[in-house]
């Protein structure tokens, strides 16, 4: 299946007027071909590997991603996914409004490192210098990847049919709760972006860099809400549903980053042999309900036990 990066969603929106249309091959996510226009030289993690070995970016989102879908089942519990599905606004009593909860959770936790295409990036020299195609980044612009995260979200996401009362600046709206969600995942919540950097596009491409480095993010947010079917913003995302979801994004996050983990999925690709992701995404998903398991994480189950 090809489709654009226009119609992800389900949406048109101006927001992606600006980036020049990009053909997406989909089906790689389910074992063919690595998508074109997806810049698998972009990383993701290093740590623990041999000298000159990154694992892709895309590969790690999709990883989290998949933990996250199986937390859903294996790690929370019915009360959990009940406040999850409230909060967003949706009915915990209707299957279809369930099933749209758990896709949102999964897509978000995957777009939790969608700030790593950025700064972030020079990190490693070697794999920096293997980008083409991107524009300098500023060298007196020190951002961490979850500002970047932070500040790209919240300016992208009312442009993908996030709520955020006209621009973004409401910190209650989805667009901005989101954004403040996912650029937590190491623990602490930042700041809101200034209204400033929301608005002005020269100070976001100074921050964040523009150019490819923007059509590269919101190209990975596409990618990975195809993946997880995630179709539409939720009408709302109350603060109580924002902490069960951090928490889901943070356990999903560190699950994914286990080296052991990051290494299998290394040696998979390139036993794989058809492109660096692909059937990544099948992967995942087959790997992701031992990462919960195995580290003890899946929700109690209670048994009856006579008093006699």
């Amino acid at each position: 299946m090809i489709v654009s990066q226009y119609c992800c969603f389900g949406l048109l929106s101006a927001a992606w007027s600006r980036i020049r249309r990009v053909e997406v091959d989909l089906t790689a996510l389910l074992g063919s071909q690595l998508c074109s226009g997806l810049d698998c030289a972009l990383w993701g993690k290093s740590d623990g590997l041999p000298p000159g070995v990154v694992y892709p970016l895309m590969g790690h989102l999709l990883d989290v991603a998949a933990v996250a879908w199986w937390a859903w089942d294996l790690h929370l519990v019915e009360l959990q996914r009940r406040a999850l599905v409230s909060g967003m606004g949706l009915d915990p009593g209707n299957v279809e409004d369930r099933e749209r909860a758990r896709a949102l959770i999964a897509c978000w936790a995957g777009w939790h490192d969608v700030g790593k295409i950025g700064g972030f990036q020079c990190k490693d020299s070697a794999a920096y210098e293997l980008l083409r195609g991107y524009d300098p980044l500023d060298a007196g612009v020190v951002s961490s990847h979850s500002h970047v995260t932070h500040l790209f979200l919240a300016h992208a996401l009312p442009g993908l049919g996030y709520e955020a009362d006209g621009d973004g600046l409401a910190l209650a709206s989805p667009a901005r709760r989101v954004a403040q969600m996912l650029a937590g995942h190491h623990g602490r919540y930042p700041a809101p972006p200034s209204r400033r950097a929301l608005r002005s596009a020269a100070i976001r491409d100074r921050e964040l860099g523009g150019g490819e480095w923007e059509r590269q993010r919101l190209l990975h947010l596409a990618v990975v809400a195809e993946a997880t079917g995630c179709a539409v913003a939720p009408p709302m995302f109350s603060v109580e549903a924002a902490v069960l979801a951090t928490e889901v994004v943070v356990l999903s996050d560190w699950l994914a980053s286990q080296e052991h983990h990051v290494e299998a999925q290394l040696r998979a690709m390139k036993a794989a042999g058809a492109g660096p992701l692909a059937g990544q995404w099948g992967r995942a998903l087959k790997a992701a309900p031992a990462l919960i398991g195995d580290a003890g994480l899946e929700a109690p189950q209670w048994k009856e036990t006579p008093l006699t």
